[in-house]
């Protein structure tokens, strides 16, 4: 009898022994993981040698709460496990913990998106196998420079226009790239750029009393990939000149009701633009709309809307898709390479 495979919605029973693989989901409404998680899942359900035990299981927006779903998950399938899949950075964190409590810290592949020092560090020693990578600089800087293009033209500089710009006009998706480090090659130079990109600190904003205000709008404030990106942004008006940045996001990735508050104060206080990145593909539509009937443009990065893309000015974001599937690729190879249990 063939296999049950898993689909989105679930995880599934099948016949390949030691090959088991957990996914965790991040939160429901994130539209930049849910590509994550497809893109896994359909690398991994292309491959008979692979059983997806687990697909259904939100891990939640914080370190914390991901520790006890990924304890929770781990201890319901035992040693079946072979490898966890954690989409987002406090997912892989607190899966990194739940397998160190458990005794299962090296013996469970884990592959996680972005970095933070203590996931750089288990690459190291050997309890983490993969982490793929984003370019958060360059994301807050395109996002930046994208709505300038579209407020004040003249202000792109020619370095920039390739990348923001096809046929002449300005793109409606522009892409940041999407990588995978290893343990194999994370002493490369361009993997050490991304595992350890600069961040600002702090709310710092840009220079006050510039021609041009954007307020810049992260799914949160805490993250290491938000203060990242937070640097490109910041890196951006300076290079600019005439952007003073505004930034401030909800103080937890799960708080959909205070972004989108945020988005209304700043409609209040007239910017010139806004930078979002949407909590919510669906909650943010409406918000977003209101800030373009005020004459407000928004440039979407990181995390797409379900609407038209007519109602921004650009997206700005990694292929979540792909990494989803680099990840899936990376968990194929450590299962088949792994050795078989005695």
């Amino acid at each position: 009898m063939a296999p049950n495979r898993a689909t989105a919605g679930g995880g599934s029973t099948g016949e390949a022994a030691g090959n088991g693989v957990i996914l965790l989901r991040y939160t429901p409404g994130s539209e930049s993981t849910y590509q994550r998680e497809e893109g896994f899942l359909e690398t991994v359900q292309n491959d008979p040698r692979i059983k997806v035990l687990s697909s259904d299981q939100y891990a939640g927006t914080t370190p914390e709460e991901s520790l006890a779903k990924a304890q929770q998950v781990l201890q319901k399938f035992g040693g079946q496990a072979a490898g966890v899949f954690a989409v987002c950075e406090p997912n892989a964190n607190g899966t990194l913990g739940a397998l160190e409590e458990l005794g299962l810290s090296g013996k469970v592949k884990l592959v996680g998106f972005d970095p933070n020092e203590r996931m750089v560090q288990a690459m190291r020693d050997g309890s983490m196998h993969g982490i793929v990578l984003q370019d958060p600089v360059t994301m807050g800087e395109l996002a930046v420079k994208a709505l300038m293009a579209h407020l004040d033209p003249a202000s792109v500089r020619d370095a920039d226009r390739p990348r923001l710009f096809a046929d002449g006009r300005l793109r409606k998706r522009i892409p940041t790239g999407e990588y995978l480090a290893t343990p194999e090659n994370m002493e490369e130079p361009r993997m050490r750029e991304l595992l350890h990109p600069p961040q600002a600190s702090g709310t710092e904003t840009g220079a006050a009393g510039k021609a041009f205000r954007i307020a810049v709008i992260p799914k949160g404030t805490t993250h290491e990939f938000w203060k990242s990106v937070h640097y490109g942004a910041l890196r951006a008006a300076e290079e600019l000149g005439n952007v003073e940045i505004l930034w401030q996001g909800p103080p937890l990735e799960s708080d959909r009701g205070e972004q989108i508050k945020l988005v209304q104060n700043f409609i209040t206080k007239k910017v010139h633009g806004i930078c979002l990145a949407p909590l919510d593909s669906q909650a943010l539509v409406e918000v977003v709309r209101e800030a373009s009937t005020n004459g407000i443009p928004t440039v979407v990065f990181d995390s797409g809307l379900d609407t038209d893309e007519s109602e921004y000015v650009s997206y700005v974001a990694t292929d979540n898709r792909v990494g989803g599937q680099l990840a899936g690729k990376r968990m194929a190879e450590l299962l088949h390479a792994a050795p078989s249990a005695p």
